[in-house]
């Protein structure tokens, strides 16, 4: 009975329009190159190896940025700034014919399992977001399996370490085929801050096949769903 009364209180708690532009949220760093001098002051200031000079510019790299939005506070041409909309993604394998394939047979549906490989915790925690009243992206058919035997793919949060390394590619190897590979967060893409630590190992991608990246740290419940959507082509 409480349940009915909260309901009719609070009405529907699911967000319709799941990618609705969101203030408040963060998006890619940019470079004005017409004000950019190339002074290296951001490449000095980024924890992360995610800017570098070319051609007498700064170009920043979003899939190695952390977000933290240090490198705009020490421009002092104002050549930085940061874009509000978090949805943004990198699909690797787009362009080829396998690829195509694949996302066909996914359209209807896409089951997922989630490998955590030693991440800080902030990219489950907001994928798990993805799971809630107010996302609800089961309503898109984009479910989480809890076996690896069930699933269409593995959701790869967190630095390969050495101590989850043979635990992902035992999950990988579970999979049947086809399967996807998607990689959520900076540190998923090329280690993050953790990237020189002693417990790291390779590169997701040279351990296997890499179909999406989602960029962030973390990527908020939005860009986590943009790209899901994106990569069963919903959107």
């Amino acid at each position: 009975m409480g349940i009915i009364l909260d309901r009719i209180k609070y009405g529907n708690e699911t967000k319709k329009d799941i990618l609705f532009d969101n203030p408040d949220s963060y998006g890619k760093v940019n470079v004005d190159s017409d004000k950019c001098n190339g002074c290296t002051k951001c490449v000095n200031e980024c924890v992360a190896n995610a800017i570098e000079i070319k051609k007498g510019k700064a170009v920043v790299d979003y899939k190695k940025c952390i977000y933290c939005r240090n490198c705009i506070g020490v421009c002092d041409k104002l050549a930085i700034e940061m874009e509000h909309d978090c949805k943004f993604c990198d699909i690797e394998q787009a362009g080829n014919e396998l690829a195509r394939k694949i996302y066909e047979k996914f359209k209807r549906s896409l089951v997922l399992r989630s490998v955590d490989t030693g991440s800080c915790n902030a990219c489950m925690l907001e994928l798990s977001a993805t799971q809630n009243t107010y996302y609800d992206i089961s309503r898109f058919g984009v479910k989480f399996a809890a076996s690896p035997r069930h699933s269409d793919g593995i959701v790869v949060t967190g630095p390969v370490t050495i101590n989850m390394r043979e635990a992902l590619i035992k999950t990988y190897n579970a999979m049947p085929e086809p399967k996807l590979v998607i990689a959520v967060g900076t540190c998923s893409f090329d280690g993050g801050i953790f990237k020189d630590g002693y417990g790291n190992v390779e590169r997701l991608s040279d351990i296997m096949p890499v179909d999406l990246y989602i960029p962030g740290c973390p990527p908020s419940p939005q860009g986590i769903v943009y790209g899901l959507l994106k990569l069963i082509d919903r959107i």
